[in-house]
């Protein structure tokens, strides 16, 4: 008995788990563009990850998605970051003091 409910807990638990990552990896990938870093790159660095993290756990109990599953999907996803990398690349050409922000509703 404590098998089952120990599977059905898992089968539950971890798909939840890895959507959860899946969302972390979109808001990181979206964050990320807007501070000036090329959103291109976080497929790169989950390549890299892959290649130096060893042995990882069947998919069906992995807590995370595997590196592979990662770059995929932040590959997928750098092309409509795009237009948050080239904003913080290219901010305004005048700056926009606090209290104009405030008065203009732009901050």
């Amino acid at each position: 008995m404590a098998i089952a409910a120990t599977a059905a807990a898992l089968a539950v638990q971890l798909p939840n788990s890895r959507s959860a990552e899946a969302e972390a990896d979109r808001i990181g990938i979206e964050l990320a563009a807007k501070a000036g870093y090329d959103p291109r790159a976080a497929a790169t660095l989950w390549q890299k990850m892959g290649a130096v993290g060893g042995s990882t756990p069947p998919a069906f109990l992995s807590t995370h998605p595997g590196p592979e599953q990662r770059q995929e999907k932040l590959a997928k996803l750098a092309p409509q970051m795009q237009p948050y990398y080239a904003a913080a690349k290219n901010p305004p050409s005048h700056p926009v003091r606090v209290g104009e922000a405030a008065r203009s509703g732009t901050g």
